[in-house]
């Protein structure tokens, strides 16, 4: 069984990543909608795809267990990240910039494995078909059945997709820089993580600090995120003693199939 893990900070795009993917190549089976990938597939189907955000950093020690297993991680403009709202909580945002460090980071740990794919949101908006030919050459396996600029025509979204992507539409270029809509929210994320002006210039979404102008005359802020960086440290705690737990139970799963 070929399985293919869609992950990446959340608001990155796997939601839409994967809706384009099960539209548009032929897989014999995929989880509606998120699934760990703590977790063995439900069934065995020759080819699987699934996606939960958040997960890149769980990758390194599943590759290597699994030589069927693929890791697909989607990035995207941390400002755009960090003004993204999720259909489930429309009162706040969804995330801040140490989440998405995080996942960055993690990234680039994995970017010499042959396994390891990595898609930038912003070409995979402006160019669909042109990224659906580079997964092609990754992930020769794959059948097409479409393209990914007509996938709107063929996906059947579950319910919790539709909320993720804030409605079910066509590809949408023009919504990539909306973090200029929000102004006094990256000024807050960039005073306290300033670290994001440089990552912006290290990944070519800026030549410079310049665009920081347009924050001078902008009010700040103390803005509330879903994922809250002030979240309780015992929960945070016990949450990563759990997947702590479920990664050693998969990978002696997979080492008994071995």
């Amino acid at each position: 069984m070929k399985h293919m893990h869609v992950t990446g900070c959340g608001r990155s795009g796997t939601t839409l990543l994967v809706e384009m993917m099960r539209s548009s190549f032929k897989c014999s089976g995929d989880s509606a909608h998120e699934r760990s990938i703590l977790f063995p597939p439900p069934t065995n189907p020759s080819i699987y795809i699934s996606k939960c955000p958040g997960e890149v950093g769980l990758l390194a020690p599943l590759l290597d267990a699994d030589s069927d297993l693929y890791g697909v991680h989607i990035y995207r403009d941390p400002r755009s990240v960090i003004c993204s709202i999720h259909g489930k909580a429309t009162e706040c945002y969804a995330t801040n910039f140490p989440s998405w460090k995080k996942a960055q980071v993690a990234a680039g740990r994995l970017r010499s494995h042959p396994r390891f794919l990595e898609i930038r949101y912003e070409q995979l908006i402006e160019n669909p078909d042109s990224i659906q030919g580079v997964i092609e050459s990754a992930l020769p396996f794959l059948e097409r059945r479409g393209c990914f600029s007509s996938y709107h025509e063929r996906a059947r979204p579950s319910e919790d997709a539709v909320q993720a992507l804030n409605g079910f539409r066509r590809v949408d270029p023009g919504r990539m820089d909306s973090w200029k809509n929000h102004l006094p929210r990256v000024k807050e994320q960039l005073a306290r993580h300033p670290e994001m002006a440089d990552m912006l210039i290290e990944l070519g979404y800026e030549n410079d600090h310049s665009w920081t102008g347009q924050l001078s005359d902008v009010a700040s802020g103390n803005f509330r995120a879903w994922e809250d960086e002030c979240t309780n440290l015992f929960k945070k705690f016990d949450r990563w003693q759990r997947k702590k737990r479920r990664l050693h139970k998969r990978l002696t799963l997979l080492r008994r199939k071995t």
